[in-house]
């Protein structure tokens, strides 16, 4: 496993105090996401730490990709089932909530990914069409 691009200290900062209880679940997705991130980098065809140690601006943007990413998976309580609207009700209060990630997946929005460069290989140059003639001889 390499380098952890943000620390449970960094996303407190960042983000919001991070429990005692919260700091092993943290740690673990912030580690979990500077690995994905790497992973993606090497598939678009570039070495993550090689772009780190050459900008201190992209080494920021990483860091905020990476407590972003983490600050989603950590933002749906885990003692709760994983629906998109919970709520609950007792005498006239009531609270309702609407989970953005329901699931408490660690994932990275398109925009993230293409402020750091990674992104897919895709192409399109250009497509020629073949009439019914060209095909059946008709």
């Amino acid at each position: 496993m390499g380098a952890q691009y943000a620390t449970t200290t960094d996303l407190s900062t960042y983000w919001r105090p991070i429990e005692t209880s919260e700091e092993a679940r943290a740690n673990d997705l912030l580690s979990l996401a500077s690995s994905r991130l790497r992973l993606y980098a090497s598939n678009a065809g570039f070495s993550l730490d090689e772009k780190i140690a050459a900008d201190d601006d992209y080494k920021d943007a990483v860091k905020w990709v990476v407590m972003e990413a983490t600050k989603r998976a950590m933002s749906t309580p885990i003692d709760t089932p994983p629906v998109d609207s919970y709520s609950q009700a007792a005498g006239p209060y009531s609270e309702n909530y609407k989970f953005t990630n329901p699931s408490g997946d660690l994932w990275f929005k398109k925009a993230e990914l293409k402020t750091l460069g990674i992104t897919g290989n895709q192409q399109v140059t250009s497509i020629t069409p073949v009439t019914r003639r060209n095909i059946y001889g008709e």
